[in-house]
């Protein structure tokens, strides 16, 4: 019993006064003096706080503490929903951290971080959090599979078969299990079970696209291509929306030699699902295969729409405009690097790159000392160093004016020696 928790009674008085008694009255005592008050200061340590009343229905003071407690754990339980579903996935994890230090055991918080680790990769973190949540509701069937596919993602296949079937062990008309189940097999790389899981799963219910996808992924990779090509198709007529089957089909044309049918799937594939980064790699790829590379930058811009921030698809592009004698487009898509994000330093070296594509070479320099100004790495801002003294040395009498106002503007930096002695004085 938690000693804190003891409710304490006063014992009822027994005797509240001397009994009557027959003698004579004894003399009355003198009054002692009545203390002095306590002085102002001393006042102000007093809690003139008067103490709750403890009635019929109403919690002690510590059940009002702990009830408070939980409902701050639901309100930041409820902003990590809300910031998740914004998709500040880094944001909503602090959330739900903060809701389960509030109430340790409360469901749901640990669920939600353990797929946004999932999400990103962090498939150890996940079965981590995953693990938590089972101790927390053991019934719950969605998080025990979802801790199974963890387990597997994270490369323990054995404990993710074992996991899942149990699952399926408990309820042979779990259809969802039995798919992750052929997952789980999948990756451990025992594909006749992964078939026959993801089998059991379409028998159970023949519109599960997933199923049929990962069933054609899995008949893939046996060798039985014409049987994932149905499957992925079947897969595709079931879910309009789900461009993962036709990425996948795109794949499998792909590694057949079917360049045309692979670039008409990567296509579905994005118009399907416009976030799939791989579709857009896909058709790149396969344009470029086909010497079709107008038509490929034209995929890289749509890509840059969908990820303005990606600085490797931003230089991949600009070299491929540029290979095509495409310099103004080049260039546009550098000043947009820029745009999107002025203080990065790598956006400034791709435009100084792309300035001096177009034989604009004080542009080009006013760019790589940007690039030295927003970059924390020593290694790089010497690295431009070194390029603009080489760049300098073997420029034509033409630019030396150039390169001699800008070497007024930015005086060569000191060497690594003689910096490492300034800062130690």
């Amino acid at each position: 019993m938690n000693p804190t928790r003891l409710s304490f009674r006063l014992a009822p008085a027994l005797l509240a006064a001397a009994l009557a008694c027959t003698g004579p009255r004894p003399a009355r005592a003198d009054v002692p003096p009545v203390p002095a008050p306590p002085r102002a200061d001393s006042l102000a340590k007093i809690d003139s706080k008067p103490a709750p009343l403890l009635l019929p229905g109403r919690p002690n003071p510590a059940d009002a503490e702990r009830l408070t407690r939980e409902q701050e754990a639901r309100q930041k339980y409820g902003l990590g929903l809300g910031l998740e579903e914004q998709g500040a996935g880094g944001a909503a994890i602090i959330a739900y951290e903060q809701a389960i230090k509030l109430d340790p055991k409360l469901r749901g918080p640990r669920e939600h971080i353990g797929r946004l680790y999932a999400a990103v990769g962090r498939h150890d973190a996940a079965v981590k959090e995953f693990m938590a949540e089972v101790m927390l509701d053991p019934g719950n069937r969605r998080v025990a599979r979802e801790l199974g596919v963890a387990l597997a993602n994270a490369g323990d296949s054995t404990n993710a078969i074992r996991q899942l079937r149990l699952l399926v062990g408990r309820d042979t008309r779990d259809t969802a299990s039995w798919r992750a189940l052929g997952f789980a097999y999948g990756l451990a790389n025992r594909p006749a079970d992964a078939e026959q899981a993801l089998r059991r799963a379409i028998d159970l219910d023949r519109h599960d696209a997933g199923a049929w996808r990962d069933l054609g992924l899995v008949l893939a990779l046996r060798g039985r291509t014409s049987d994932a090509r149905d499957a992925y198709n079947r897969a595709a007529d079931l879910d309009p929306d789900d461009g993962g089957a036709m990425l996948n089909l795109g794949n499998l044309e792909w590694r057949e030699g079917r360049r045309s049918e692979a670039l008409e799937a990567y296509r579905e594939s994005e118009r399907r699902d416009s976030t799939l980064d791989a579709a857009y790699e896909g058709q790149i790829k396969v344009l470029r295969a086909l010497d079709r590379d107008p038509e490929a930058g034209e995929v890289y811009r749509r890509w840059l729409v969908l990820r303005p921030r990606e600085s490797g698809v931003r230089l991949a592009a600009i070299r491929l405009f540029d290979s095509i004698d495409r310099s103004d487009i080049a260039l546009e898509l550098a000043r947009d690097g820029v745009r999107v994000d002025p203080r990065s330093s790598q956006a400034h070296i791709t435009l100084g790159m792309a300035l001096d594509a177009t034989g604009d070479v004080a542009g080009m320099l006013v760019e790589l000392r940007k690039a030295q100004r927003y970059s924390k790495d020593v290694g790089r801002i010497e690295k431009i160093e070194s390029t603009i003294a080489s760049l300098r040395a073997k420029a034509p009498d033409s630019l030396r004016a150039v390169y001699a106002a800008d070497s007024l503007a930015h005086p060569a930096l000191p060497a690594p020696a003689d910096r490492d002695s300034t800062a130690e004085r």
